[in-house]
């Protein structure tokens, strides 16, 4: 009975994976408006309804292999970013990691990003929740270096992450904007942007060792 479970729950997973990985196509050719469930099903070898069973619509299909990738990703690159680093290069490795995903796949997350950014319902929720964590993070990094004395007692470690995010938002959607996403291209662009913003945060306004 467990082995019969077991079966059925890795052919349902299958299907799943089988069908996200037709809409990664799909949609990278020819975009999320032009992708329709029937094109969906035929590129995946499955029918219509079984789409449905396992995708509330199209949105849902969209974002439910995005939403565990950039979580994953976003977790790599702050958790990976070297601690004997000064902050501007522990912020560098994260932007390049962040870019290098979006660099990867432009063409299919340029779709979902453009459609995340007015996410509504149990996805904006979603999305929101794992922003919130992300900031948290790295607010997390900027007070650990005030206990090293790299950043002044007295600065908002929320505020900079908050900035920190926007910074890297609008080199992003920049970015994607592109015919080429660029990756150390954005990361300089952002890395420059940030540079205004740490020089009045770090101590005596230097640039670290």
């Amino acid at each position: 009975m467990n082995k019969g479970g077991t079966l059925r729950d890795r052919r349902k997973a299958e299907t799943r994976q089988r069908i996200q990985e037709a809409a990664r196509r799909l949609i990278s050719e020819s975009g999320f408006e032009a992708t329709t469930m029937r094109g969906l099903a035929r590129e995946a070898g499955v029918g219509v309804g079984t789409i449905a069973l396992h995708f509330q619509d199209k949105t849902s299909l969209l974002f439910s292999s995005f939403f565990d990738e950039i979580g994953a990703v976003s977790r790599r690159a702050i958790e990976g970013a070297p601690r004997d680093l000064p902050l501007r290069e522990q912020c560098r490795h994260m932007l390049r990691t962040m870019y290098g995903y979006y660099g990867g796949n432009t063409l299919f997350l340029r779709s979902v990003v453009k459609e995340a950014l007015f996410a509504t319902g149990e996805w904006k929720v979603r999305f929101d929740g794992q922003l919130v964590e992300m900031i948290g993070k790295v607010a997390a990094l900027v007070e650990a270096c005030k206990a090293t004395g790299e950043v002044r007692p007295e600065v908002s470690s929320l505020g900079v992450a908050m900035v920190c995010w926007s910074l890297y938002a609008g080199g992003l959607i920049d970015g994607l904007n592109r015919d080429r996403f660029d990756v150390e291209g954005q990361v300089a662009g952002v890395m420059a942007q940030l540079d205004v913003v740490l020089t009045g945060v770090l101590a005596g306004g230097g640039h670290g060792a």
